[in-house]
This record gives structure tokens, sequence and C-alpha cells, in this order.
């Protein structure tokens, strides 16, 4: 397959590119800093909000498929409408990565692909605007592609190059061999289900569904089963090389001071806690993803190769953040309580 990945140099865009190496595909990544984000790949600069001009290098070149993961935000997400119409005669699939948060608040508990979506107006909460731009952006890639139009609707995505998971693996490893603070903060409700996925589960199931051409929309929230986020940090300490989470010395924020320290917190810096009214489901059906062939890594395997990832990176950075730097108030006020 060829394949086009606008952007490629972030989270989930660089896991598809990754994968589509790792699968044999000849990969183009259009970018505005023209920099490879791997090696292998052929990189075309450009700048989608930069009209015409800034799309040429697309121009007169085919791709079977082409990846996007970009939130337009203007009315009618005119850059995404401005790609898909200069691709629409030489592209075969056009992946657009929309999420969970399209749906209705107040649709169904756990809402499947035919649940309403939100509607301009309607809605105030502060996934309002986001999830409107996600909207747009679905219909400009439907209006100009039609069946050929996949759309995967995810979730919290996690793993290597995310911050908001792999904070636990690093502040866990730094409790048990002494390099952080032994005493470990736990958020909120530890039996609360938790869905995420793994990034590199999204972009390999991604990239096989437009190599065979396969349209439609799927919700893509993992891991497919019902971990709790005791499970979840429980996997964390496996991985990390402690017997158990309750090998750790750990106090545990209820919920309501959780809310009232992380109200201005931006969610990419909330180590995967989030109030239980800013996640408005209680889980999303992605029976159908699963149906097409999409896979989840267990919580161990992913807690061992996100950590894995981490040692490797810069892990000072990893608990460098809002939260960890909020942690050690969090926890005199909890033992003062």
């Amino acid at each position: 397959m060829r394949l086009l990945v606008l952007g490629g140099g972030g989270f989930l865009g660089f896991h598809v590119v990754t994968a589509a190496l790792a699968a044999g595909h000849d990969v183009t990544v259009f970018s505005r800093s023209g920099r490879a984000p791997v090696d292998g790949v052929d990189v075309v600069t450009g700048d989608r909000q930069g009209g015409e001009d800034g799309l040429a290098g697309l121009r007169g070149r085919e791709w079977d498929g082409v990846f996007d993961t970009f939130n337009d935000t203007d009315d009618g997400a005119p850059a995404i409408a401005a790609t898909t119409a200069l691709l629409a005669g030489s592209v075969g699939t056009y992946g657009y990565v929309s999420g969970m948060s399209v749906y209705a608040p107040t649709g169904p508990d756990v809402p499947d692909e035919t649940a309403p979506v939100r509607t301009a107006g309607l809605e105030t909460d502060r996934l309002q605007e986001r999830s409107l731009a996600k909207l747009a952006g679905e219909a400009a890639v439907r209006e100009r592609f039609g069946e050929r139009a996949f759309f995967p609707r995810v979730g919290i995505m996690v793993g290597p190059r995310s911050t908001r998971y792999t904070y636990w693996l690093v502040r866990i490893a730094g409790a048990l061999d002494g390099t952080l603070g032994r005493t470990v903060l736990l958020p909120g409700d530890l039996d609360r289900a938790v869905q995420y996925s793994d990034a590199r589960s999204i972009a390999a199931w991604s990239v096989r569904m437009l190599a065979e051409g396969r349209g439609g929309t799927y919700n893509a929230v993992g891991p497919g089963r019902p971990d709790t986020l005791r499970e979840v940090l429980d996997a964390c300490a496996v991985a990390a090389g402690a017997g158990s989470l309750a090998d750790l010395d750990t106090v545990v924020a209820p919920e309501d001071l959780m809310r009232r320290k992380l109200l201005g917190v931006d969610e990419e810096e909330r180590p995967l806690w989030f109030p239980e009214d800013q996640i408005p489901q209680l889980a999303i059906d992605s029976s159908k993803a699963l149906a097409a062939g999409l896979e989840f890594s267990s919580p161990l395997a992913l807690a061992a190769g996100t950590l894995a990832w981490a040692r490797e990176a810069d892990e000072a950075a990893l608990t460098d953040g809002t939260f960890a730097r909020l942690e050690p108030d969090l926890v005199d006020l909890v033992g003062r309580s």
C-alpha cells in the first residue's frame, strides 16, 4: 500500500507511520516541518491551512490510503474540506480520526455507532466545541469519499509518546527504586471502570483497514474488557517490578479532593483520571471494530512495553507535570483528613 499520513510526528500519527513501515508499506508524510518522523519515509512539506499553495506538494500524486488526525476548529472544517477535495480523485480510502466525544451526552449510556451525535447549540459541556469540529471533519471527508471513508472514533489513547498513562509507570518505578517519593498518591475511586486504548493497537488496525480498503465508522475505544483503575495500576506496578499494587506505600485521594485540585489542569496532564461528569457515557461499545480485527494489548503487555520506552526517554520529564507537582500537597491533605 502507498500510504499518505497527514502529520505523523505526534502521537497516533507517529504510531501509524511505524506500523505501516513494519508492515512493508510505502509511507509519505505531509507536514509543515518537512522533517521525517522516522527513517524510511518520503516527506512532503506543506501547510494545510495555507490555501491551495500549502497543498501544492500533494497535487498530481496518488496513494492507496490516507490517515488524517487533524482537528480543524474553523467553521465547516475548511482545511479538511480542501484536502479531501484535492485528494478525492487520487486516493483510495481516506481515514479520518474522530472521537467518542461526538456522541450526545443525552444518548444511551453505552453508545454504539448508531447512537445520536452532538448538535450545535444543544450541549454546553467542555467537550462540545472539539466534538463539533470532529463531526465537521467527518462530514467533509464523507462528502468527497462516501463509502471510501474510514472513521475510527477513538477515546483516551495511551502508550509510548504519551505522558498521562506513562506517568504511573515512571512514578511507581521511582517509588520502588527510591528515586522518587515512596508514598504514591492514587486517584479517587480505584474500582471505577476505565476505557483506554494502546495507540499502537489503534495504529496497526487502522493500517490494516486502509490496506484492505475498508470504509465505515467504528468505535475504537479499548481495551475491550471491563478493566478497573485498580487493575490498570496493578499492571503498572507489576511491570515496574512489584508483586502487585499492594506492595507499594499508597494513599488514595477522595474524588471531591481530586476534582478541586485538578479543576484547572489540562486533560493531557491528568494521569488517566477525569471527573465522572466529564465522560458522560458509562462505556463505549467497540464490538464492531473488534469484529473487524481490532485487538488490544493486555494491561501487563501495555505497561511493560510503555515502561521500556519510558526508560529510554526523558523519565524526569514524564514526572514533571502539574499532577506530579501537586502530589506532595495532596498526600499531605489526605493524611490530615
